[in-house]
């Protein structure tokens, strides 16, 4: 297989404020999405921002917290792709947090939404502080593929925390997302094939006119 990379982010471009927001500063090219929760502390909008210790390599990484409260929340790619190709995406994301039951997840929409709960989406595996190999502030290397039957998709990095807790965070690093190549359509027929296949479709109406 032959693979097309269309990202390759490693956080270290700029960073902006989501809408004007100062608490949603971004990756150039990402948006937050998050579940608004109506309990105080539960599901509560997280921030973000950019990250210069926790690393797992260059100068810095994505961050999306809370403080005293619990989140659900991704930062989300939509990236144009080509109709029924192959994709795949590699992200490596680590935790932070003190009996908040987090975990993290790398998710594919291929009808390219921006649901982070939509059923359409294409989960790897949780890891978090369930996990018996968990470790704070440890990266751990996700990856998912799809086949799209859309011209986009939507690339989640996201974030759920069961608990609130003095601290939640989650750090991402490192995302390689790729399209197969090899996936793209075979040649049409030449015109001289079609020539012949109208000609057969002729043929084959006469015969019908004759009999009627």
């Amino acid at each position: 297989m032959t693979w097309k990379t269309l990202v390759k982010d490693g956080f270290e471009g700029p960073f902006q404020d989501w809408s004007g927001i100062g608490e949603l500063t971004v990756p150039y090219g990402w948006m937050p999405i998050w579940t608004q929760g109506t309990e105080t502390g539960i599901d509560h909008r997280p921030e973000c921002d950019r990250e210069t210790v926790r690393v797992r390599s260059g100068q810095a990484a994505a961050k999306m917290f809370s403080t005293h409260a619990s989140h659900t929340g991704a930062l989300a790619k939509r990236l144009q792709v080509r109709a029924g190709a192959s994709i795949r995406a590699v992200a490596h994301g680590a935790t932070f947090s003190i009996k908040a039951g987090h975990a993290l997840r790398l998710g594919i929409d291929p009808e390219g939404g921006l649901d982070h709960e939509s059923e359409s989406i294409q989960w790897s595996s949780w890891w978090g502080q369930y996990n018996d190999d968990w470790e704070a502030e440890q990266y751990h290397e996700f990856s998912v593929a799809v086949q799209s039957p859309s011209d986009y998709v939507t690339v989640f990095l996201y974030s759920h925390s069961d608990y609130k807790a003095s601290t939640v965070a989650a750090y991402w690093d490192d995302v390689l997302i790729e399209q197969n190549v090899d996936d793209a359509p075979g040649p049409g027929p030449a015109p001289d094939d079609l020539i012949g296949v109208l000609g057969e479709i002729r043929d084959v109406l006469k015969g019908i006119e004759q009999k009627l």
